[in-house]
């Protein structure tokens, strides 16, 4: 009985035993689902994080990208997070041209990984517009919507139009409406008053005054003459000097006619006095040489002096070693032009301004060696040239009126001896073109640099036939018969 009553007492307490184990093991097992659980809410986000962030290396903020035209775009503000990296190294590809209304599309690459978005680039604002109060002009002048405003500003090129434009025809004031569109059609209107004045006063003609010119020189009326509106910025002149021989000694009249837009007229009478020139009648021949000095101008010094005669040197300055030649011919009685300093095209014809520049450069040269200041000029290749178009269109017309303005005579030739044509020109060929001038005053062409050895051996023969024919040979003075070109630029 007591061996039972233990033997139940021992099983009672495995029992005990064996529940207390399985509760044990249970909570194990519940705080083991509990560590597995809390483990897997930390780590599976991130887990989760790093699965996406792999596949999505780069958040952006926005798909589409809007842009105002002409407003900067930093395309790296629209990166939102970079996984493992940053915004500074994330590579973009594709332009967009924020000058130009336009959708593009922009890559961002990271870690093998490429995102792509549009950026529409639009134009949106009206243009900002800044009117004047008012706008006063004559009867006769154009009214326009950039009259009205004072300032215009837009992303695009902005077009200006009157909306109640009309014919304004008499004197007052009227209520103006300007509209600035641009060219994606943002409008603004803005408002501003028309002025209309009627203009009486006529226009003022200046530098028409009285002149003496001497028999056979030439003249360009208009030279020097003005015309100043006090409503008409470009008043229009009319010249008429269909009665002036400036080939016969006498007094001419020269009308000047201007007129305003508004109809207003002035008429002024110029006298013109042509004086006897004691050389008109005589039959010279101007014997010239360019682009000296040389050994050769020795050469063709002698020969002057041989005959008795004199001729006319239009040097440069490239021949420094040569001055004593300018100073010889000079002392012999000889006629010492400007050809300008340098001779060189791309220089003297870059403007007006480079050209006088030469010129004067030339022009103190020759005063040290001489004592005088020159008033003679040939230009390089002759007033008609057409190379100077190469630099500046209309030049030599303009420069032809300055020299005068400043006080110089230019000499072209209506002879030429070609001797430019190329180095040792035949003297036979030299001779036969070098005389082939009626005229009763002859500027003939020549060279005196050291590659014209020919030239000096034709010059004897030319002088010998002039003087056959009755000319006589004089230097060049200001006061010479001039041999104008057609002017061609």
């Amino acid at each position: 009985m007591v061996r039972d009553n233990r033997e139940a007492e021992t099983e009672m307490e495995r029992r005990r035993r064996r529940r207390k184990a399985e509760k044990l093991r249970g909570l194990k097992r519940r705080r083991r689902r509990l560590v597995l659980a809390i483990l897997a809410v930390l780590f599976l986000p991130i887990i989760g994080a790093r699965i996406y962030f792999g596949v999505n290396p780069v958040i952006l903020k926005n798909s589409v990208i809007d842009v105002e035209l002409k407003d900067s775009v930093n395309l790296k503000k629209n990166i939102r997070y970079v996984f493992a990296g940053k915004a500074s190294q994330v590579k973009i590809t594709g332009s967009v041209d924020n000058t130009k209304e336009g959708d593009y599309r922009v890559t961002y690459s990271w870690r093998g990984r490429k995102k792509t978005v549009t950026v529409k680039v639009r134009d949106t604002k009206p243009p900002v517009l800044e009117m004047k109060n008012s706008y006063t002009v004559d009867l006769g002048g154009a009214v326009t919507a950039d009259d009205f405003v004072k300032k215009v500003k837009d992303a695009s090129e902005v077009s200006l139009k009157i909306l109640n434009a009309k014919k304004w025809d008499k004197a007052g004031e009227y209520s103006i409406s300007v509209e600035a569109k641009d060219i994606y059609g943002n409008k603004t209107t803005g408002k501003s008053k028309l002025i209309l004045e009627e203009d009486k006063t006529p226009p003022e003609i200046s530098g028409a005054e009285d002149t003496e010119i001497l028999q056979g020189k030439t003249m360009d009326f208009s030279s020097g003459v003005t015309v100043k509106d006090n409503a008409d910025p470009d008043p229009s002149l009319s010249v008429d000097s269909t009665k002036a021989d400036l080939n016969t000694p006498g007094t001419y009249v020269v009308t000047y006619v201007a007129k305003d837009r508004s109809g207003n007229e002035t008429k002024v009478e110029r006298k013109i006095t042509v004086k006897a020139n004691p050389e008109w009648k005589e039959k010279i021949v101007y014997l010239t040489f360019d682009d000296g000095p040389s050994e050769n101008t020795g050469k063709i010094l002698d020969i002057l002096k041989q005959y008795n005669i004199k001729g006319t040197f239009f040097v440069t300055g490239n021949h420094r070693e040569h001055d004593d030649l300018i100073k010889r011919a000079f002392d012999e009685g000889n006629s010492i032009g400007l050809h300008t300093y340098t001779h060189d095209y791309a220089t003297v014809y870059a403007s007006e301004q480079a050209y006088f520049d030469d010129l004067q450069k030339v022009s103190d040269l020759v005063e040290k060696i001489t004592g005088e200041k020159s008033t003679l000029i040939r230009f390089p290749g002759g007033s008609s040239n057409t190379v100077s178009a190469d630099y500046v269109q209309g030049l030599m017309t303009t420069l032809t009126k300055a020299v005068h303005e400043k006080g110089y005579e230019y000499f072209d030739w209506n002879c030429d001896s070609t001797d430019a044509s190329g180095n040792n020109v035949a003297v036979s060929k030299l001779v036969q073109n070098a005389t082939l001038c009626s005229a009763d005053h002859v500027t003939i062409l020549m060279h005196d640099t050291d590659a014209k050895d020919t030239t000096v051996e034709a010059l004897p023969q030319i002088i010998e036939y002039y003087r056959g024919q009755g000319y006589s040979f004089k230097g060049l003075t200001k006061d010479s018969v001039a041999a104008h070109h057609r002017v061609n630029n």
